[in-house]
């Protein structure tokens, strides 16, 4: 399709499908020629794509159809919108898994939607790209944690220039499968697992706490501010920008480790497919502003889905043709 050039670029309107190793996230948003993003929707289902991928190595038969369904809806609101384009990327779990190339095929032939695996760096450069443009500062040092359910990524930079990036497969899905066994966890389990998390976080990039700002993004980070602002539903607009302090962190942790999932959705309104996986999390937060030394975290409810469109407006302003 040709479109029409703007003195400052083009007005593209892209669905952006995050395929995660828990949830599923489309964003539909209107870019326009300077590079600013109009929102038309922005939603997400826990689809728990990566349930037993780590032990198993495989994607479950269930998994596959859970996914098709949302997907199936998904890119039948994209085209009831009329997108120029849709662009579907997977991460951690469909990374790692065996019949990943499976999972690409059947989605293909079923839906007709091509889909992207990207590198654990590439992940974190475009969450990066996402997480910072609703808050960018020119030059400003920005460190980017992104807490998922397969792996965490920490992105380093200064404006929209990234220094540092790196991936480890340390995610909410892979640990509570692999090393929380019981609800809630014994004390040995969360001093392995809060081990396991200490020995892979010297490997995430270094950066200076006192000049640099630090953005959350993702479920981990978004679930605690709804917890702290008392949400009983999700309100991208009072999540926004929200201060993580140490201290709250560290509080939540010792309430959530002593709950069962059951407490965790009536007592703190956490939805009912992220429960079962939240402590992780958590516990990967805390440790890493223990470590780091960090005394807040800025909550970003952009991630991915956003940076993936800031992509594709750029490939559009390289070509008139798109696809």
């Amino acid at each position: 399709m040709v479109r029409d050039q703007c003195d400052e670029g083009y007005d593209m309107t892209i669905a952006s499908i995050d395929i995660g190793t828990n949830t599923i996230l489309m964003l539909i948003a209107e870019i326009t020629g300077d590079g600013r993003i109009r929102i038309i929707s922005d939603q997400q289902v826990i689809a728990r794509l990566g349930e037993g991928v780590d032990h198993s190595g495989t994607i479950t038969w269930d998994a596959f159809t859970r996914s098709e369904r949302f997907l199936s809806s998904y890119v039948e609101r994209a085209r009831a919108h009329n997108v120029d384009l849709i662009r579907c990327t997977g991460t951690s779990a469909l990374r790692d898994a065996r019949n990943g190339d499976d999972f690409l095929d059947y989605m293909f032939q079923k839906l007709g939607i091509e889909i992207e695996i990207l590198t654990g760096d590439e992940e974190a450069m475009w969450t990066y790209g996402g997480a910072i443009s609703g808050l960018l500062r020119p030059d400003a040092a920005y460190a980017v944690l992104d807490i998922g359910g397969g792996s965490t990524e920490l992105t380093v930079g200064h404006g929209f220039r990234i220094d540092k990036r790196r991936s480890i497969d340390i995610g909410c899905v892979r640990m509570t499968e692999k090393l929380l066994h019981h609800v809630p966890p014994t004390d040995e389990e969360i001093s392995i697992l809060l081990s396991t998390i200490d020995g892979a976080l010297p490997t995430l990039p270094d950066f200076d706490p006192g000049d640099t700002t630090v953005v959350g993004v993702a479920g981990t980070v978004v679930t605690l501010a709804s917890v702290e602002l008392g949400l009983s539903a999700f309100d991208a607009s009072k999540i926004a920008g929200f201060e993580l302090t140490r201290e709250m962190v560290q509080r939540r942790f010792s309430q959530f480790r002593a709950m069962t999932k059951e407490q965790l959705q009536d007592a703190m309104h956490i939805d009912p497919g992220r429960a079962d996986i939240i402590l992780v999390g958590v516990a990967l937060l805390k440790r890493f502003m223990e470590n780091r030394d960090i005394s807040r975290i800025i909550v970003s409810e952009r991630g991915l889905r956003y940076g993936i469109v800031m992509r594709e407006w750029e490939h559009g302003l390289e070509r008139p043709d798109m696809p």
